[in-house]
């Protein structure tokens, strides 16, 4: 009888732990660090969105939102927010550097921030991301796969995130001609209105600009550093560009919950040992 009794403690056990893993919020870490050498490119701060895969933000191919747009020109993330709020149970918010140049949260070369997020197995098992390059003009990084990113196994246990993006994942939004007038923090850019490109979104080819445009290479930017070819020329092959790791952070309760399973088996255990 003990035994059976142990057998189904056991059991119960493992069923707290399921549930807990499967219902109860996980907190994770979201550490977002600019890879660029001092030189380069500089990087909005990092819309992030746990959705249970139904959120699309952009496809390649198609053309751009004008919510992607205005991430992908302003690094305004107002619009993907609003479209993000149209899903159920979604949990979202923004990762920024503190430490940018006055003025602005702006990840710098080098930079690296984090921020914390409640979210569950159930409803908020996917990531979605995006950020605006500076300065470019319509330079963005983010995954076009709804579910390129899952953080729980099919258990409903957490699995860390460590994505690195490199130059072939930065996107060209289409929507402006690249000819670096009116490109977000870089002096002297504001000389000349956008261009539209009435394009679609693919794999960005790179910062030289079109003929007669504003060169962004050996630019100045309001940080008070030039931007130097070598350091920001994503198109090199190899080229690290960002990282975003995702890590659980301990949570108590689901300690506390594993305390109270193991308390009931090591005192079944005690009380078999007495009566022996």
């Amino acid at each position: 009888m003990i035994f059976s009794i142990r057998n189904m403690m056991l059991a119960v056990t493992a069923g707290i732990l399921n549930l807990s893993t499967a219902a109860q919020a996980t907190t994770v870490e979201v550490e977002v660090t600019n890879l660029f050498a001092p030189g380069g490119l500089a990087m909005t701060p990092v819309w992030v969105g746990f959705h249970g895969g139904s959120f699309d933000s952009f496809d390649s191919g198609t053309a751009a939102s004008a919510s992607v747009q205005a991430l992908a020109e302003r690094g305004d993330a107002s619009g993907v927010s609003a479209d993000f709020n149209s899903i159920s149970g979604g949990v979202q918010g923004v990762v920024a550097a503190p430490s940018g140049f006055p003025g602005a949260p702006v990840f710098e070369p080098g930079e690296v921030a984090s921020a914390l997020f409640n979210i569950t197995a159930a409803t908020n098992g996917y990531l979605s991301f995006l950020s605006m390059l500076i300065p470019t003009n319509d330079a963005f990084i983010g995954n076009d796969d709804a579910m390129a990113y899952s953080l729980f196994d099919s258990q409903g246990n957490f699995q860390a995130l460590d994505i690195l993006v490199i130059g072939g994942n930065v996107w060209d939004a289409g929507t402006e001609a690249n000819i670096g007038y009116d490109s977000p923090f870089l002096i002297g850019a504001g000389g000349m209105p956008r261009q539209d490109e009435g394009s679609v979104i693919g794999v960005h080819g790179g910062l030289a600009t079109l003929p007669g445009g504003f060169p962004i290479f050996g630019g100045d930017t309001p940080a008070g550093y030039s931007i130097a070819q070598a350091a920001a020329d994503f198109t090199a092959q190899g080229f690290e560009v960002a990282r975003i790791r995702v890590s659980q952070v301990s949570s108590p309760a689901a300690f506390g919950l594993m305390g109270l399973g193991l308390f009931g088996v090591m005192a079944l255990s005690r009380r078999k040992r007495l009566l022996a």
